[in-house]
């Protein structure tokens, strides 16, 4: 890793850090590095499955808000099945074809059932915009500044650092 996407990565003022991920969303190049692993040696890994899957659970977390989306679509999903299923339920009490206070209590779990859903979706969508920007990641990586106002001419910059921080004039 080179010196300038670690600086940025140290800079960044994340508690819970999913390294993997915060080194991808940098943007800088990376060049795979092959090599060989031989077989362990002896005894087992100390990465089973339940903190395989507890990783994979951090990384949807810390790089995406998508797991707070399905609340609002499975609350507009639910307002979906609850007209027609509230649709059905009319019906049969038009028919006679229904204990006394069914329809009346399907109707109510029905539309209430769908009613917190949707709310419970929108407060996700706030809590992830909310979470988004409390991270505090630049917006983006400053790659070069190549001329300023008074016509110095600078090295590589980062957002992260106070300007005139890591600043150097060429000669």
């Amino acid at each position: 890793m080179s010196r300038r996407a670690l600086d940025i990565l140290l800079a960044m003022p994340e508690r819970h850090r999913f390294v993997r991920g915060m080194i991808s969303w940098l943007g800088f190049r990376q060049i795979p590095l092959y090599y060989d692993r031989r077989q362990r040696f002896a005894g087992e890994t100390k990465y089973p499955l339940r903190k395989m899957v507890q990783f994979a659970l951090d990384a949807i977390t810390a790089f995406s808000t998508k797991p707070l989306a399905v609340a609002s679509w499975a609350g507009i999903g639910m307002a979906l099945m609850s007209c027609l299923l509230l649709g059905y339920t009319l019906v049969s009490w038009f028919r006679g074809e229904v204990v006394l206070g069914w329809t009346s209590l399907m109707a109510t779990i029905l539309l209430l059932g769908s009613v917190q859903l949707v709310v419970l979706g929108v407060m996700g969508e706030y809590l992830g915009r909310m979470y988004e920007q409390v991270k505090g990641r630049p917006l983006f990586v400053i790659e070069r500044v190549v001329r300023t106002s008074n016509g110095l001419r600078y090295d590589t910059v980062s957002p992260l650092v106070p300007p005139g921080a890591r600043t150097r004039p060429y000669s």
